[in-house]
């Protein structure tokens, strides 16, 4: 079956969001029958689910197209009521798609034929009606006949038109029902899917140009193409050739993965789509459902990356599910509850990691009246659970004493925000800790003016090297010993070569919130340097041990720390160029007002000079993470929509 992918908002559109305030006039035209019954049941349907994009009249939003008067009727006039039907049911509300039952989707489509002026009928629709909308409304054909849905085109939303859009629910793929050109669409349609193999160990090590199976696409973590068509010379002619709806209800800070020409998204609400990169066309989507009476806002509802092992599609859920998918189909091979989120307050935000047969998933979101986070290896193969390593150090552990006698039940934090990386030959994993909370060291009780290490609050704010296939820890640096500024260093850890000290070195490079550029040895931990854009005053550093000095918990009066909570760089990864030998970052320098009018900075520093090559500024915050290519490229994007 095909429907229409259409009328949305998000990277290109939205359809039938979710309302929860004003209600829709009932039909003004009376009649009898069923009919009538279901536009009645259709308008009260729109005002629960619709209204709030489309509008409690249908005139539409900046957001959402217009689903009554010329707009609509001049986009939907040739198109069948079983295309508009399809597009409701399998793909809307786009929070929770295919979540409305046939007769509230039928109930929908009569409810706007109604509004855009259908004369009054006794008889309810049908679902498969070839009858074109245009002639319904002017009263020339029986919008009850039923018939195989048609094929429609995209009907654009605020970008305008894509081309074709066509959308496959894997429910009908066996063609039950459908004539034999029907059954030869829905093959075509579907057959991207059939040339899905497993992603295998050797691909993920050493993955295909053409794929990107991981959230940086490769274990270093370089967020770096191979790919070397679009060049310096071409790139000026790059032009959309299609584009794919995101819900714009959350934020968007989603990596899709590619694998054999499939697309695979995730998109606000707990929805997973695959899609067929050629041309945009939804394949299958599997949808999660979260308990109504979730008490987590949107800022945790996100994700940042899926992964691919095998057959599967690993999906990390907002209340703590694991979720294994068929890549061919969507559907599911196995789902497992790691936590009980109401008690701990945890949520999954960040994405997987499959590494050696198995899932390494890190937990977020951990804050007072819950528990502290951690970080846990699951079998690919089933589900199972084969080790977990707290991120926040409990009593008796290795790390208890620099808590300050903190009690267990009141420390909270070291959320893991982003997938770990992998360094094969070293067997380890390399995993980025956020920030303790309470964040103020005296709130929190680990502040003490005499200093030691007894407040250093392990492990946050810290790398952790861990053997993968234990979860044991093999060394651990901490950047911001007992934190009082939430500076999370959660971040991207990239493992790339570097000369220290006339030597090549194997180096993880970061930089948490005050956008201070570090290096550390790969195999043990050592810090090796620093770099400083120079966006932050809250500490100084030794620039031989690293060693930081940092300012008081309680600053004197006129002083202003910078960065403020939301740190000189966020989440927006950086990107490693193994050609330039560069690893390039976004600053945000508005704190210091160094930036005057210019406050964004996008800088390149050289890891075999240690020196800052490239400084851009600009007006407008950078909105994405970076990307370098083999053609000469760096990709990035920013909040003004270049």
């Amino acid at each position: 079956m095909r429907t229409l992918a259409a009328l949305i908002c998000g990277v290109g559109l939205l359809i039938f969001g979710i309302a929860t305030r004003g209600q829709v006039a009932a039909p003004a035209q009376a009649a009898s029958g069923a009919g009538t019954a279901q536009t009645e049941h259709g308008a009260a349907v729109y005002s629960a689910k619709c209204a709030t994009c489309h509008g409690e009249n249908l005139q539409g939003s900046f957001n959402a197209q217009a689903l009554s008067g010329n707009t609509f009727q001049s986009q939907w006039q040739s198109r069948t009521l079983a295309e508009l039907f399809g597009t409701i049911s399998e793909s809307m509300p786009l929070t929770s798609p295919g979540s409305l039952s046939r007769e509230d989707a039928l109930a929908v489509v009569a409810f706007i034929l109604q509004r855009n002026g259908a004369p009054p009928r006794p008889q309810a629709l049908t679902a498969g009606s070839p009858a074109p909308i245009g002639e319904v409304l002017s009263g020339q054909a029986n919008p009850s006949a039923p018939a195989v849905m048609g094929v429609p085109d995209q009907v654009g939303g605020r970008y305008g038109s894509n081309g074709p859009r066509e959308i496959l629910n894997i429910t009908d793929r066996s063609g039950i029902g459908l004539d034999a050109a029907a059954q030869m669409h829905l093959k075509q349609l579907s057959s991207p899917l059939d040339r899905v193999t497993p992603v295998t160990d050797a691909m993920l090590r050493d993955p295909s140009p053409a794929d990107w199976l991981m959230w940086r696409r490769t274990y270093n973590a370089w967020g770096y193409s191979p790919l070397n068509q679009i060049n310096r010379g071409n790139v000026k002619n790059l032009k959309v050739a299609w584009t794919w709806g995101l819900n714009s209800t959350g934020f968007t800070e989603f990596t899709p993965l590619v694998h054999d020409g499939i697309l695979y998204v995730w998109n606000y609400g707990e929805t997973v789509q695959a899609l067929d990169a050629r041309n945009g066309n939804l394949l299958w989507q599997f949808h999660h459902d979260i308990p109504a009476l979730y008490h987590r806002d949107v800022f945790y509802r996100t994700k940042r990356a899926l992964a691919i092992g095998g057959d599967k599609l690993i999906f990390p859920t907002t209340d703590m599910h694991i979720i294994a998918l068929d890549t061919k189909t969507g559907k599911v091979v196995w789902d497992v509850v790691t936590d009980d989120y109401i008690k701990s307050h945890r949520v999954y935000n960040g994405g997987p990691l499959v590494v050696n047969d198995k899932v390494i998933m890190g937990a977020s979101g951990c804050a007072p009246g819950g528990s502290s986070c951690f970080v846990a290896a699951y079998s690919l193969d089933n589900g199972k659970e084969l080790w977990r390593f707290n991120t926040i150090a409990q009593p008796g552990e290795p790390g208890d004493e620099t808590w300050n006698n903190v009690p267990a039940n009141k420390r909270w934090g070291g959320s893991i925000w982003i997938p770990p990386s992998y360094d094969r030959e070293l067997n380890l994993l390399y995993v980025g800790v956020g920030s303790p909370f309470p964040w103020s060291s005296i709130d929190r009780g680990t502040y003490n003016p005499a200093g030691g290490t007894h407040g250093d609050s392990l492990y946050v704010e810290s790398t952790l090297a861990l053997n993968p296939d234990t979860g044991k820890l093999v060394w651990y640096y901490q950047y911001l010993p007992n934190d009082t500024y939430d500076q999370d260093y959660a971040f991207e850890r990239i493992i790339a070569p570097v000369e220290w000290q006339g030597q090549q070195r194997k180096a993880v490079l970061t930089a948490g919130k005050p956008g201070v550029i570090e290096a550390v040895d790969a195999a043990t931990g050592q810090w090796l340097f620093g770099r400083d854009p120079g966006a932050q005053n809250i500490f100084t550093f030794d620039p031989k041990t690293g060693a930081k000095t940092l300012l008081p918990p309680v600053l004197p009066q006129g002083v202003r720390r910078c960065p403020s909570n939301n740190g000189a760089r966020n989440y927006l990864a950086g990107s490693y160029d193994p050609n330039t030998n560069r690893y390039y970052l976004s600053i945000n320098d508005v704190c210091t007002g160094k930036g005057g009018d210019l406050p964004d900075r996008m800088v390149g520093l050289d890891l075999k000079s240690k020196e800052f090559t490239m400084d851009i500024k600009s007006h407008v915050m950078q909105s994405s993470a970076k990307l370098t290519t083999a053609g000469g490229l760096l990709f990035s994007a920013s909040a003004d929509r270049y």
